[in-house]
């Protein structure tokens, strides 16, 4: 039983931005694809509908988005390039360069970078491409 200072994980979860995106995607429970609208287009998990597992122990259905397959970095068509400053930051880069900062995960796929503060290198130059399925891909 948690204390009141400790941190409940489900409740970590229940309120976190993907769990709030995934309720409203699936609404009360339900599953398949995410309603109109749930997802925003231009998130890296639109499309991705969503699945449902069965925990063994309790029996109760979770819902989870699906998984999202990473293009290859060669597939993808460069835009540009953006040498990283000091002090930047992959949402910054990602303002800059793509005019969303929420959209730094386009930087990572462009660059092969798991981690997105591999980006935040001063003198580091970064690939900046277009998402996938855009005409040009295999120009890195």
């Amino acid at each position: 039983m948690s204390g009141p200072g400790d941190t409940d994980p489900a409740l970590v979860a229940a309120h976190s931005r993907v769990a709030e995106t995934l309720f409203a995607a699936t609404g009360a429970g339900g599953v398949g694809e995410p309603s109109p609208g749930a997802i925003p287009p231009e998130s890296r998990y639109a499309g991705v509908g969503t699945s449902v597992t069965v925990d063994p122990d309790t029996g109760q259905e979770l819902v989870h988005l699906r998984r999202r397959f990473v293009p290859p970095a060669e597939r993808l068509a460069t835009a540009g390039w953006e040498q990283v400053a000091d002090g930047d930051r992959v949402d910054l880069l990602a303002a800059r360069t793509v005019g969303d900062p929420t959209a730094f995960w386009q930087l990572c796929d462009a660059n092969g970078a798991f981690d997105p503060a591999e980006l935040e290198q001063p003198g580091r130059v970064v690939r900046v491409a277009l998402p996938e399925g855009f005409p040009g891909g295999g120009d890195v």
